[in-house]
Parts: C-alpha cells; structure tokens; sequence
C-alpha cells in the first residue's frame, strides 16, 4: 500500500500539480464572483441535486434518480439565463483584471469609520433629515446594491449627509455599506408584514426590520418626524436609542467585520 501511494506521487508531475491549482483558482474565483448574490443559493441547490443523484443511484431508487437525472439538464440551461448577469460581470473583470485578485487598498481604521457614520446619524437626527443606512455582514446584498444608485465611494460623513438630503435624487430608499465602502444609495428593501410593529412605525422602519428579517445586515434609521435614532436587527426594532448606543453598534458591527475579512484596521 505504501509503495503503490510513493509511486502515485512520483508519477504527478509538476504540470499536473499546476494544472490542479489552477483549475482549483478558477472555481475560488468563479464563487467570489457570485458570492451574496441569490444565484450563489441557487448554485448550491444544484449541488445538493448532484448529491442526491448519486446516492438514489447507489441505493437503487430508480424512480427519484430518472426525475432528477431529467431534471439536470433543465436546470443546467436554467443557469445559464440566471447566471447572465454575473457572466457578463465576470468577462468585465477579465478585462479590467481585477478578476485577478481583490483590490483592496489598505482602508481607514473603524474608529475613523465608526466616526463618519454616527457623524451622520447625529446631524440627520438635529435636522430631523430621515436617513436609513445598512450594513452588509456575512450575508451579501449584491441583490439590493445592483438595484441601486452604484457609488462605491470610502465612507465620509459630507457625502453620507448629502445624499439624505430632502429634494436630492438618492435621499428616497437606502444606503447600504459594504465593509469600507458605500456601495449604493437609493436602494429599495423588503417591506416587513410583522403585525407586532407599531402602527406609527412607518415605511423607513418597516424596510430597516425587513432587510435584517432576510439576512444579517445592522439598519440605522433616522425618524424624519420625532430624528429620533433606532436600529433593527435579526428582525427586531429597537427604537429611540441614545447617540452612545449608537455609536457602540456601528463599532461592534465593524469590528464583527473586520475579525470575519481583515480588511481594515482594528485600531
């Protein structure tokens, strides 16, 4: 057994080695690619039909394996149309190169981060200007960004400001913030039917409980009426919380992050 496994590794050249890892990049790359978009779940719905193919052929169930094994070659043309978003995405990075790698540049520390956002909570809640900004965790909201105004911009509290300006044509909708990044601006979410919200509660709140009942994403929203701040959270409103509280999330949020992708600086 063992010179069987000495003389297979004897027998791998350093092209297949290459060829190996190569292939392996590609796939990394292809995921990242559509990661946090809903067509990645759909990827992994495949996957689990794969899985589930070879063993209903191993335990000779014959019926459920000719549905499936019908069912693939629909499905795999499905793709096709689902994925052309993210195919015509992928071509452009080519181009440009940054399919590569990521581009990340070194980034501004979360104090600085955390600075700029509650900057921006805080003046929209004296000016009782309405604001709603989210935060992107582990779940992506690809989905939501490419409904929206694109800006992909570092997080300053002057450009968060003018966008929730009243009259200005990106105050309607949200922001949402992608570790360093504004991502996009007037970008529509889910409407939350939760009977247990207030009924004064209105539509900038009910979106903010929407999007954190569907993912993992932090929502701070600034009430136009009273510019009282709240944030939602795993589908729970918590209302009227004190500019400490506020800032003490943003920098949990950011930290959370940045422990899970190490793309800024904790300090």
């Amino acid at each position: 057994m063992t010179s069987l496994l000495v003389s297979l590794i004897y027998s791998i050249s350093f092209m297949d080695v290459f060829d190996i890892c190569l292939v392996s990049w590609g796939i990394y790359r292809s995921l990242l690619l559509i990661e946090g978009t809903r067509a990645f779940n759909l990827l992994k719905g495949l996957g689990i039909i794969l899985v589930l193919l070879l063993f209903t052929k191993d335990l000779d169930l014959y019926t459920v394996n000719w549905v499936l094994a019908n069912t693939l070659p629909t499905g795999f043309l499905a793709l096709v149309v689902i994925f052309q978003p993210e195919m015509r995405r992928a071509l452009e990075d080519i181009g440009k190169g940054s399919f590569l790698g990521d581009q990340f540049d070194p980034g501004e520390s979360i104090p600085v981060l955390v600075e700029e956002v509650a900057k921006t909570l805080e003046s929209c809640a004296k000016k009782r200007i309405g604001a709603l900004i989210v935060i992107e965790q582990d779940i992506g909201l690809k989905d939501f960004i490419d409904k929206g105004v694109q800006i992909h911009s570092n997080i300053t509290s002057e450009l968060l400001s003018t966008i929730f300006l009243p009259f200005t044509p990106l105050h309607d909708g949200a922001v949402i913030i992608k570790g360093r990044s504004i991502e996009a601006a007037s970008c529509f979410l889910p409407i939350s039917q939760n009977p247990d919200l207030a009924r004064e509660v209105g539509t900038r709140h009910r979106a903010a409980v929407g999007i954190t009942e569907i993912t993992d994403a932090i929502a701070l929203i600034v009430s136009e009426e009273t510019g009282a701040v709240s944030f939602a959270r795993s589908g729970k409103l918590n209302r009227e919380i004190s500019f400490e509280k506020m800032r003490e999330m943003i920098r949990s949020t950011f930290e959370r992050i940045a422990r899970n992708r190490k793309i800024f600086s904790l300090k």
